[in-house]
């Protein structure tokens, strides 16, 4: 028997995120009727180290934990309003962590593919977002502390290096 998602409500659930605080509702009426849901059970993986990294997951309930590599401690968790994998809109790569369900949770995800036909369909919307993962890269990085900081300058250069 086939599992039911659960209702979620999409503009609402985007509205939620930071990343899209600057949205207009067209704009987030727009990423939500291309936005597809992904459910993940409590304990399973979102997405595992080295896969490839092609959608940015918008947290609409529920928490992530973000492990590194070689398992051991979580590096930080995700929870609704959060959102994982902006980069791989803009440069192709592979997931640099795992994501794992701490709670049941549901995503919001945007494909690089439909991305890429939201950037012919709705161009607006399509640079709007881009120069959110933008700025939100930023801010990341200027928030960041010490090894994290590091790491983060240094997979941005690594991926930039490789994608030439």
């Amino acid at each position: 028997m086939a599992q039911v998602q659960p209702s979620i409500d999409k503009p609402a659930a985007l509205r939620a995120t930071h990343l899209l605080r600057e949205f207009t509702d067209v704009g987030l009426k727009i990423l939500a009727d291309l936005a597809a849901q992904k459910s993940v059970g409590r304990g399973i993986f979102a997405f595992k180290v080295g896969e490839a990294s092609d959608a940015l997951s918008f947290v609409a309930k529920g928490t992530l934990r973000l492990v590194p590599r070689e398992g051991g401690d979580p590096l930080g968790e995700v929870s609704a309003g959060d959102t994982v994998g902006g980069m791989s809109l803009l440069v192709e790569g592979e997931h640099v962590l795992s994501a794992v369900a701490a709670t049941d949770v549901e995503l919001l995800q945007i494909s690089r593919s439909v991305f890429e036909e939201m950037k012919k369909t709705h161009p607006r919307t399509a640079l709007k977002l881009t120069l959110a993962l933008a700025q939100d890269l930023a801010e990341r990085l200027r928030e960041a502390k010490g090894p994290l900081r590091e790491f983060l300058v240094w997979q941005i250069s690594k991926q930039q290096t490789e994608s030439r």
